[in-house]
């Protein structure tokens, strides 16, 4: 049995979750008190976002690597966005967003109209709303690699302005990737947290600790975070260059607003 098998199995044994070895201890003893769900229990309430990766032309073999993603709260297209880069950034000699023409990084509809895009990448899927990045070589691209992160249940643009307002507690996030994808499991989730003093706090998590039993959906990992997701949470990881896509399925605890309103 595998080192990471043995700490799945020593989880699944206690009925709920050591609170000095759970996950994301730096992050969330930065965050504050919050409290603690017991067990993994999932509710009814998902967000799903898919993230896909395209490849625009022909990629050499020396470019053929995997590329950061970056996800969470408005750290995607505002400054969070750099910080994340600090904790993955790309590798040489990958580059993003200079030299590109204006509007190729950002919210489609809202940064980059929709035509634009369709229109410089036809065979790249994609719905106003969606977030897009893309990776190209340089200094005369001959490809481009796009990076399309789409919301299944409101415009994933809506779901980073909902941080503004709400505080979105998440108890588990089921990681699903394809099955012939298994080894992007062995890329780490990075979670960040950026204090408004510019302090940041991270943690890492294995996927491979919380994969189910490889003999039933070994595609599929739930990772107990129980964390509450603001604009200043980011979440890091890579892609395969051979995985064109993932899931993230955000089981949600609860919905606090955080503006309130005079009613009279």
């Amino acid at each position: 049995m595998k080192n990471y098998e043995k700490q799945l199995l020593e989880r699944l044994r206690k009925n709920d979750l050591d609170t000095a070895n759970e996950p994301l201890k730096n992050v969330r003893e930065a965050l504050g008190n919050i409290a603690f769900v017991k067990g993994n229990p999932l509710t009814k309430t998902e967000i799903t976002i898919n993230v896909n990766k395209y490849i625009v032309g022909v990629v050499p073999a020396n470019y053929q690597l995997p590329v950061p993603i970056y996800l969470f709260g408005l750290t995607d297209y505002l400054g969070g966005y750099k910080k994340a880069r600090v904790y993955q950034p790309l590798k040489p000699p990958l580059l993003v967003g200079a030299g590109l023409p204006a509007g190729y990084y950002g919210i489609i509809g809202l940064n980059i109209s929709l035509a634009t895009v369709q229109t410089s990448f036809p065979t790249v899927a994609c719905d106003l709303g969606d977030l897009i990045y893309i990776f190209y070589d340089s200094p005369a691209p001959a490809f481009y690699i796009v990076i399309i992160i789409h919301c299944e249940n409101v415009a994933y643009g809506t779901f980073l302005n909902s941080f503004v307002s709400d505080l979105i507690t998440i108890n588990t996030l089921r990681y699903v990737v394809p099955i012939a994808n298994v080894n992007q499991f062995i890329n780490p989730l990075t979670f960040g947290y950026q204090t408004l003093f510019g302090k940041t706090f991270t943690d890492d998590i294995d996927p491979r600790n919380f994969i189910t039993n490889k003999d039933f959906q070994q595609q599929i990992a739930d990772i107990p975070i129980n964390l509450p997701i603001d604009k200043s949470v980011f979440l890091i990881t890579e892609m395969d260059y051979l995985c064109n896509s993932f899931s993230l399925i955000l089981f949600v605890e609860k919905v606090e607003a955080l503006t309130h309103k005079n009613i009279k």
